[in-house]
Formats: structure tokens, C-alpha cells, sequence
């Protein structure tokens, strides 16, 4: 079996954490940005209809997704690389600073401009705080507890986004006002200021070479890495509407056209001269923002396309199933009937991500593996299969099976490849298994909802429009319009959705094949079985 090299166990490297004050509550800011990543995974129909959003426009509201996870990316090796120059504490106070400006410009937003922008803010300061925590962990354990620090740190992430769509919806359902969603974003502001407080008092000295360090960050590799990424997600999302004779994929639904369709190809053109031009700023670079000579390692390589592809098959549902209430339940149990779908979802992964380990020792890594990734497929096979009814409880077995898979496969997939690097780079080889994920969790959904848009967009130009006769009346006509929704509309996207969870569960499949390759390797190269 390939397991991790041997350390000290994660209580003893937690015990040690916590006997840095300032740490520990760098930990607990670390938790706190990683829920703000999905919180809104349970409340986003509301808050659509409160900032004034069409429904319908998919494409544009999924940018309160995307906009966060996009900025918390980026963030992670820039405020890495900004940590290693400036100073850990110095870094981590400006990321918290970010944060509860985001949070603050969130709480308060009335249109969709502003909350996009503000979730962008809070994304790249809950971002920062991530390889900064991992490099503090680093700093403050011995060697021999480094790695189980790192995943003490890495776990405190995935925790928080796996409870995230928990966290909003309990708090949702609990605040008062007629918007409470907004309370997600203002329980924040006591949360930072007590974290920064915390850690000024405690914070140790810093060694760094403060500001005139800067002068070794590498800008134009970071402004180019953000240029891509941006690009490459917009013209993703807005991608669904090429070829549209109407204008828009979503019509049916009373959809609008995307502003960007037809900037597409440009947009598409632009994001891969970038990252054609970042592979070459990065090999000429004295400070590379990417760790250039791990991409040069065929397991490191394997390791990342493996979490970008359980990415993608994580985030179909967390983003699909409220598409998917929003448009089966009444809009009084939107909320609730997400909560309870996701609740299904992420108590799958919570309870398997615990238990990986004890299956892992037990049964050998390529089994665990293959075993979670065909759990994963065969719940999102499910999905497909009950969804085509529009009953909302035939969703539970399936997204209960699609969490204990991907549950059981994220652990293992976070410490390949920090087994096949040196002691020196498992810092930045655990970060960057976190941004291959967050990169298919981002990336992956933006192009999902793109093949989404133009699946409907051709589906629904098969039917002919609802045009208002000269002798009907406006009621008639609404309500005729009313009618087509039930009858045709809404039945063709829960088919779409259905056929987004047959993908997922297709990727989750592909997903084994890097996987078990790099297992294997690991396997015989360490002479034992996987």
C-alpha cells in the first residue's frame, strides 16, 4: 500500500500548532474563508431575487460563485510568494483586512455588479490566508511534524467548504430581516476583527526583508496568471450562447442575453496567449510565482490533473442541486429544500474524508481510490436517472453516494504528491494541489454551465416561442406563458441538469486513470503493493 512517509500523528502536531497563540488563530481564519467559499451554495436563490437578478440568467449569478473561487486561486501562490518577501504576519493581516472589506461590501450590495466585486475581494484575502498558514506551519514545527501540520492546515480548509452550504442556510434560517442572507456576510466582521486582534497581540517577530523585498516578486508572472484565469472562466461562462439564433440559451426561462457571448472567442484567444506567455516569463524568471520545477515532475503533474478532475465532480453539486430546487420547490422552502439536499451531499464527504485513512490502511491506496471515484460516478449516475421526474427526495441516495466517493478520494489525493517531493517543496506542492482543485471546482463549473446553456439553448429552439395573439388578453397570455414554463420549460432543464450530473459521474471515471497511475508508481518505487 503507498501511504505517506512516516511522522508524527496529526493530535501531536496539532498540540503543537496551538501552542502558538497567533498560529492557531491563523488556523481558525483559515477555516472561516474556506466556508465563505461555499456558503452561499444554500442561499444563492435568494439572494438572487434580492439584488434584483433574472432567475434565469445562470450565466451571469454564477459569477457570485466563481468570483470568489477565481480570486481565491490567484491569491494562493501570489500572497504565498508576497509572505516569503514581506512577512508572514505583515501578509496575513492585509489578507484579513481584504476579507472583512469583502464581507462588508457583500452584507450591503444591491445589484449584482457589487456583490460579484465584493465576493472578488473576500476571495483573494480568504485565499491569501491559506499558503500563508501552510508556510507558518512550516516555520513553527519541527521537521519531523511538518507534514501532518500541512494537513492539519489543508483539512481545516476542506472542512470549512464542505460545511459551508450547512453554515449559510442554518444562519439563514435563524437571522432576522426580510434578507437575511445578509447576515453570512456581517457575522463575519466580529469573527476578523477578533482574529486580527488575537494575532497582533500574539503574532512573534517577523524576519523577513519587509518592502524592499518586493523588488523579487515576479508581477508580471502574477498579473499574467490572473489575466488567464479571468479570461479564460469568462469566456467559459459565456460561452454557452455561440451560435444562438435567439440570443440567449436560456429563453425559455425568461433568460436574457449574456453581455460577453460575443466576446467569447476573443476572450478564449486572450486566455491562451497568457498562459502561453506565463510558461515562458515563468522558466526566465529568477522568482517564479509557481513552483516551475515541480511542474517538471510527471507524479506532480498526475497529482494535479487528478484534483482538478474531483474539482469539477465536487462542485457539479453544490452548485446544480439549488439550480435544481429553485426550479422544482416553492420559492417559501427554497432554502430549506437546498440545506437538506446539500446536507446529504457534504455529510457524505465529511463522514468518508474521516474514515479514508482506516479504509486506505485497510484495504490499500488504489482500491480506496478506485472504490470512492466509482461511488462518486454511481451517485451522479443516479442523480441522472431520478432527477428526471422532478421529485426533489429522489436526489438523497444518489448525492449521498456521489459525497461518501469523493470523500474517501480527496485525502489520498492531497498527500500523493507531497510523498513524491522534497521535504523543501511540500509547502508549496500542498498548496498547489489545492489550486489544481479549486481550478477544476472553478474552471470545470464554468464550463459545465457553458455546455448547460447551449444543451437548453438547442433544446428550447425546438419549440416554437410564446407570441401574444391580437385577441388575446394580457392574462391569457400570461397565464398561457405560465403553462408553456410547466408543461415544456422547466421539464427540458431538469433534463440539462440531469445530463450535467451524467458528466460528472463520466469525469469522476476518468478521474481513476492519473490516479491509480500515479499510485502504482508511488507503489513500486517504495517496493510495496498499492
Amino acid at each position: 500500500m503507498a501511504s505517506l512517509p512516516p511522522t508524527t500523528t496529526p493530535e501531536s502536531s496539532l498540540r503543537a500548532l496551538l501552542r502558538s497563540p497567533a498560529l492557531g488563530g491563523a488556523l481558525l481564519a483559515v477555516f472561516i474563508g474556506a466556508i465563505d467559499l461555499t456558503v452561499i451554495a444554500a442561499i444563492l436563490p435568494q439572494m438572487v431575487q434580492d439584488v434584483g437578478v433574472n432567475t434565469s440568467d445562470l450565466d451571469r449569478y454564477i459569477w457570485i460563485v466563481s468570483g470568489y473561487l477565481i480570486a481565491y486561486i490567484v491569491a494562493i501562490p501570489i500572497v504565498g510568494r508576497l509572505s516569503d518577501l514581506l512577512g508572514r504576519w505583515a501578509a496575513y493581516l492585509a489578507c484579513l483586512a481584504l476579507f472583512l472589506a469583502g464581507s462588508i461590501a457583500c452584507a450591503t450590495a444591491t445589484d449584482l455588479t457589487t456583490l460579484v466585486l465584493g465576493r472578488s475581494i473576500q476571495g483573494f484575502g480568504g485565499g491569501g490566508l491559506l499558503p500563508i498558514t501552510l508556510a507558518l506551519a512550516v516555520d513553527v514545527l519541527p521537521p519531523a511534524r511538518r507534514l501532518a501540520g500541512i494537513g492539519l492546515v489543508s483539512a481545516a480548509d476542506t472542512l470549512g467548504w464542505v460545511i459551508g452550504p450547512l453554515y449559510g442556510a442554518a444562519i439563514e434560517t435563524v437571522a432576522p430581516g426580510e434578507s437575511p442572507w445578509r447576515w453570512v456576510f456581517w457575522i463575519n466582521v466580529p469573527i476578523v476583527i477578533a482574529v486580527a486582534g488575537f494575532i497582533v497581540r500574539h503574532m512573534p517577530a517577523d524576519t523577513r526583508g519587509g518592502w524592499r523585498s518586493l523588488r523579487q516578486f515576479d508581477l508580471p508572472g502574477a498579473a499574467l496568471l490572473a489575466g488567464a484565469i479571468v479570461a479564460a472562466n469568462l469566456a467559459l461562462s459565456a460561452g454557452g450562447e455561440i451560435g444562438s439564433a435567439t440570443g440567449s440559451g436560456l429563453r425559455a426561462l425568461g433568460g436574457t442575453p449574456n453581455p460577453l457571448a460575443r466576446y467569447t472567442v476573443p476572450l478564449l484567444v486572450t486566455a491562451g496567449v497568457l498562459i502561453i506567455v506565463l510558461a515562458v516569463v515563468q522558466r526566465a524568471a529568477r522568482h517564479p510565482i509557481l513552483p516551475v520545477d515541480l511542474f517538471r515532475q510527471r507524479p506532480f503533474r498526475l497529482a494535479m490533473i487528478a484534483n482538478a478532475l474531483v474539482g469539477v465532480v465536487l462542485m457539479v453539486a453544490m452548485v446544480d442541486v439549488p439550480v435544481a430546487v429553485n426550479l422544482i420547490a416553492p420559492p417559501d422552502w427554497a432554502t430549506a429544500a437546498s440545506a437538506g439536499m446539500l446536507a446529504t451531499y457534504t455529510a457524505g464527504i465529511m463522514a468518508a474524508t474521516l474514515l479514508s485513512d482506516r479504509v486506505t490502511h485497510r484495504f490499500g491506496l488504489v482500491p480506496t481510490v478506485i472504490g470512492g471515484l466509482a461511488l462518486a460516478a454511481g451517485g451522479y449516475a443516479l442523480l441522472y436517472g431520478l432527477l428526471g421526474n422532478g421529485h426533489l427526495l429522489r436526489m438523497v441516495p444518489g448525492l449521498t453516494l456521489a459525497g461518501v466517493g469523493v470523500g474517501l478520494v480527496l485525502p489520498p489525493l492531497s498527500g500523493l504528491a507531497v510523498t513524491e517531493v522534497a521535504e523543501r517543496d511540500r509547502g508549496a506542492a500542498s498548496a498547489m494541489m489545492l489550486v489544481s482543485r479549486l481550478l477544476g471546482m472553478t474552471t470545470g463549473m464554468s464550463a459545465l454551465t457553458a455546455v448547460a446553456v447551449k444543451r437548453l439553448q438547442v433544446l428550447t429552439e425546438r419549440v416554437p416561442p410564446i407570441v401574444r395573439s391580437p385577441d388575446e388578453t394580457t392574462a391569457q397570455f400570461l397565464l398561457r406563458q405560465q403553462q408553456f414554463l410547466t408543461d415544456t420549460a422547466f421539464p427540458l432543464s431538469i433534463q440539462v441538469l440531469g445530463e450535467t450530473f451524467l458528466i460528472a459521474a463520466v469525469l469522476a471515471a476518468i478521474a481513476a486513470v492519473p490516479t491509480v497511475v500515479l499510485a502504482r508508481a508511488i507503489g513500486a518505487r517504495a517496493g510495496r503493493p498499492t
